[in-house]
């Protein structure tokens, strides 16, 4: 197995990583909004607290072994800015850097945000796998 291979293997395991931080998160959250039990409020968020460390703690990884993978698969990942046409990958890590850190409880711009962040990680994955252009 070659090394770039090896790091895609650990960029896609730590995505899906990723994934299941900012669903847990949003779950939580959500449970946490529509409690009325302070206990369990409490309870929910500090579940919440080490599903949004792995939000936070993990993407910078993941975008370090995305490009560290197309350095070792000799592909242009800056498409243009490299002299390459824009192709799924610059896209994706295009879509990828908008993603911004949110935080808050029961604010509308941050669920907003937050549905933003899944949907953009999504189209991320989507991208990856399909490969359309």
């Amino acid at each position: 197995m070659d090394l770039g291979t090896i790091l895609k293997v650990a960029h896609a395991v730590l995505g899906v990583w990723i994934v299941a931080g900012l669903v847990g998160r949003w779950v939580t959250l959500g449970q946490a909004a529509r409690s009325t039990d302070i206990t369990a409020v409490h309870t929910l968020l500090g579940l919440s607290a080490r599903f949004e460390s792995m939000v936070i703690r993990i993407p910078p990884v993941v975008l370090l072994l995305g490009v560290a993978t197309a350095i070792a698969q000799g592909r242009p990942f800056l498409g243009p800015l490299q002299g390459a046409p824009i192709d799924w990958l610059f896209v994706s890590i295009v879509i990828y850097l908008s993603i911004l850190p949110v935080n808050g409880f029961r604010d509308r711009v941050v669920l907003a945000a937050h549905v933003y962040e899944l949907a953009a990680i999504v189209v991320v994955f989507v991208l990856m796998i399909t490969k359309p252009f």
